[in-house]
């Protein structure tokens, strides 16, 4: 029976690093199929990897495996984890992450590998990715261990927290992500359309409309988008060059009616 495995990184695609991993599971668990979600999350912050992984968690199927990489700890004490909720498993390094997803995936439970010789593993200095995270989905995949097979159940209060940043909370959302096409995308997800959003940029507002083409060719606006994200836009343009916007700029919005939150209550800064 085919087992699909998720992975998403901030590898890139230059190096061999993505492709090693992958084989390290295929060449052990030749059942599976690995779905690569991205490779670009920017270097070294994992809350960024949340909104993929709440997009494609959305249209997975049962008992999928969820790898995430991104690992500005490794080869520390920060602990790798194995963790199962809603009929998925996630397999991930404690840097931030596990915590925020959470808030997202109901009941998710994680355990801390402290033993992965245990599945064939390794806590190599530099690329657990390949060596220790690779073997751990095998074991899942190949039914030989569950996420509490692999070592003692962490507590939630105990996860690496993300501090708040200050300005997360005047009222100003942040870009999460500029996608292929240069829409610019906020940690605002809707779960019941808004009303009304006012936004601007330079002394200009921005409209929110329904679709693309409410708006003129190469004029901005902001929609709700079909994965639910609140996105800046530009018709048959780019609105991260337009406005100069890209990750981890702020713009402020107040939206009315409807509902939905916030994408990242716990902020972004690395762990303390």
């Amino acid at each position: 029976m085919k087992r699909f495995v998720t992975f998403t990184s901030d590898f890139g695609t230059r190096d061999s690093y993505v492709a090693s991993v992958k084989l390290r599971i295929l060449s052990e668990a030749p059942h599976c199929e690995v779905i690569d979600v991205t490779h670009e999350i920017p270097f070294f912050s994992p809350a960024l990897a949340l909104p993929p992984l709440v997009d494609i968690m959305r249209i997975s199927p049962p008992g999928t495996i969820h790898l995430c990489v991104v690992d500005p700890g490794v080869g520390s004490t920060r602990r790798p984890l194995a963790g199962e909720g809603q009929n998925a498993f996630f397999i991930l390094p404690d840097n931030g992450l596990p915590l925020l997803l959470t808030e997202w995936v109901e009941g998710l439970v994680f355990y801390h590998m402290n033993s992965p010789e245990i599945f064939g593993g390794e806590a190599t200095a530099t690329f657990q990715g390949r060596d220790l995270f690779a073997p751990a989905v095998v074991a899942l995949a190949a039914g030989k261990m569950t996420p509490k097979d692999m070592g003692p159940r962490v507590a939630t209060d105990s996860l690496t927290s993300w501090a708040d940043p200050p300005e997360s909370s005047d009222g100003r959302l942040l870009a999460w992500n500029v996608d292929h096409f240069g829409n610019i995308l906020l940690d605002y997800y809707a779960l019941l359309l808004p009303e009304k959003v006012d936004m601007s940029h330079a002394g200009t507002a921005i409209p929110y409309v329904r679709r693309y083409q409410e708006v003129p060719k190469g004029s901005l606006g902001c929609l709700v988008n079909s994965s639910g994200w609140l996105e800046i836009f530009c018709r048959e343009g780019n609105a991260s060059k337009k406005t100069g916007m890209g990750i981890g700029h702020l713009i402020a919005a107040r939206i009315e009616g409807g509902s939905g939150r916030r994408l990242l209550s716990k902020g972004l800064k690395r762990p303390s």
